[in-house]
């Protein structure tokens, strides 16, 4: 086998003009409206065996030296790898690269399975046939304007889905949605149901998007700020197309109301059913003058979406920012100038969120005109205290915890009501 060469230059030719060319290809979609489809693999042959962890028989411990010199008893379980639910090994074929298969990781400790598929036909190569709910979702999901390059699927054995989403929570993926309904009757939800929903709340860095039938579904999920609740007919994936609609345009510039979805059938509803879906703080898909269109944009809690969606941007971006800067410089002086350059990065990223929409211009109030008018400024701040602020044990760990921000959320438009005033000249007898 020819061995390949990489220190060779390429040849040169007599000439006054040479071209170079930098060929720029597309980067991975990373951001923060990937989706993820949850599939619960039910008790087979190749769900894990045991919990993952051996402990040693009794009686039967390895005896080792301290640091002392004396001898310890150490009870150290041995891990044994689960295998992965799905029976399919982690390293990709040459089948899976060819049908679209992105990555594989699996959990050992769960057996659970992590797969990025690039397209609903991809995950077509690997389902019965394209009446499976996995393939439905992505399918519809793909059907939409925003939808990422890539999808991600979490096969996980029964009763461990607490484990297996935090194997992956720091995957790249920010919603969630199930593959089947998760609602056993009009208003009891499943298990599993309940526990995501109560995991995404704890950790206020992913969204959970539920579809039930009726209303009454969501009063056990009242003020849940991170999952939302659509109502609709189960037999259309509303969820993922609500996430493929929107969840990938630029975070802060677009809210969740109003929104067209692809393939899914807008609803003809009365006044007090509209009314029944808001009070619960759902979203349905209905007809408004002629026009599908999302009714609202709101999680169960009834705070928004783009504002929860934009503080997680901040978050992640805030963070990401100032982790660069600490692995990219050589040395972050614990005095004024580094902690300055701190503060200067986190200006840096309430000044992008203010021009992404995220963050409120501020106003002032002109009393010569009595007019508002605008400053074509973010309303955010950012303090920092200097280093003899700092404690002792702070600056001895080389940990700085002086840096702090504040904003005003913005907010948007979504109903409109006009005051107008209509003379006439006709006399009339009447009272109005």
């Amino acid at each position: 086998m020819a061995q390949t060469i990489t220190d060779v230059r390429p040849f040169t030719r007599v000439k006054d003009v040479d071209v170079e060319m930098t060929v720029v290809k597309p980067q991975a979609v990373i951001g923060l409206g990937n989706m993820l489809i949850l599939h619960e693999v039910a008790s087979s042959g190749l769900t894990p065996s045991g919990a993952g962890l051996a402990a040693s028989p009794a009686g039967n411990h390895d005896t080792g030296s301290t640091a002392g010199g004396s001898a310890q008893s150490l009870d150290v379980p041995n891990i044994t790898p689960a295998q992965p639910v799905t029976g399919r090994a982690d390293a990709l074929s040459a089948d899976d690269v060819m049908n679209g298969v992105l990555s594989r990781k699996t959990d050992p400790i769960t057996g659970a399975q992590y797969t990025e598929y690039a397209s609903a036909d991809a995950i077509a190569s690997y389902v019965s046939d394209k009446t499976d709910p996995v393939y439905i979702k992505a399918d519809n999901y793909f059907m939409q304007v925003a939808a990422s390059d890539r999808v991600a699927v979490l096969d996980y054995p029964a009763g461990k889905l607490a484990d297996a989403l935090k194997a992956f929570w720091y995957y790249n993926w920010t919603f969630l949605v199930f593959d089947k309904p998760q609602f056993t009757s009009d208003t009891k939800a499943s298990d599993d149901a309940i526990t995501a929903s109560n995991i995404c709340e704890a950790n206020q860095d992913h969204f959970l998007v539920l579809q039930a039938a009726q209303p009454a579904a969501y009063k056990q999920f009242y003020a849940q700020n991170y999952t939302i609740g659509l109502i609709h007919d189960l037999k259309e994936p509303m969820d993922a197309a609500l996430i493929g609609s929107t969840a990938n345009l630029s975070v802060g510039s677009v809210i969740w109301k109003f929104r067209k979805l692809k393939g899914i059938t807008p609803d003809h509803i009365t006044v007090q059913a509209k009314e029944a879906i808001d009070r619960v703080h759902a979203i349905a898909y209905i007809e408004v003058s002629g026009q599908g269109e999302t009714s609202e944009g709101w999680v169960l809690s009834g705070d928004y979406i783009d504002s929860l969606h934009g503080d997680l941007w901040v978050k992640t971006n805030m963070g990401n920012k100032l982790q660069k800067y600490l692995q990219d410089t050589d040395k972050v002086p614990y005095d004024q100038r580094g902690i300055n350059a701190l503060a200067s990065i986190a200006s840096q990223v309430l000044q992008q969120a203010y021009e992404r929409g995220i963050i409120l211009e501020q106003e002032v109030y002109d009393s010569n005109t009595g007019e508002t008018q605008s400053t074509g400024r973010g309303d955010f701040s950012v303090s920092s205290t200097p280093r003899s602020a700092q404690s002792q044990k702070d600056r001895s760990a080389r940990h700085y915890g002086g840096l702090s921000f504040t904003y005003h959320r913005s907010g948007a438009i979504h109903t409109v009501t006009v005051h107008g005033t209509v003379q006439s000249d006709t006399f009339t007898n009447s009272r109005a």
